[in-house]
C-alpha cells in the first residue's frame, strides 16, 4: 500500500467509526492523531486473539503513545496507552 492509499484507508476507517466508539469516545484523542497513526504507524500488528488490527503511534503534543484498534475497516477505539513505554520506549 503506498502513502496515498494508506491515507485514504485512514480516512475510510475514521468515517466508519463503530457505534461503540461514537458512544464512548476518548475526547483526549484528536481525530487527526488517529488518522495519522493509521496512515503512518510507528508499529502495526494483528491481535492474535481477535484478529483486530492494532496501530501504535507516538504523539509529541501529549508525550504519550496512542493505540488505535481497527476491525473490518471500522475504528473500534483509540486511547493513550502508557504500557507501551516499556515496549517501545519514550520518543521525543
Amino acid at each position: 500500500m503506498d502513502n496515498a492509499e494508506r491515507w485514504a484507508y485512514a480516512r475510510r476507517v475514521m468515517s466508519n467509526a463503530s457505534e461503540h466508539y461514537r458512544l464512548i469516545p476518548h475526547p483526549e484523542i484528536k481525530p487527526e492523531w488517529i488518522e495519522k497513526i493509521i496512515a503512518e504507524p510507528y508499529h502495526q500488528e494483528t491481535d492474535p486473539t481477535d484478529g483486530r488490527e492494532l496501530y501504535f503511534g507516538w504523539i509529541n503534543e501529549v508525550n504519550h503513545w496512542v493505540r488505535v484498534v481497527v476491525e473490518n475497516d471500522e475504528l473500534v477505539t483509540a486511547y493513550i496507552d502508557g504500557r507501551l513505554d516499556k515496549r517501545f520506549g519514550r520518543l521525543q
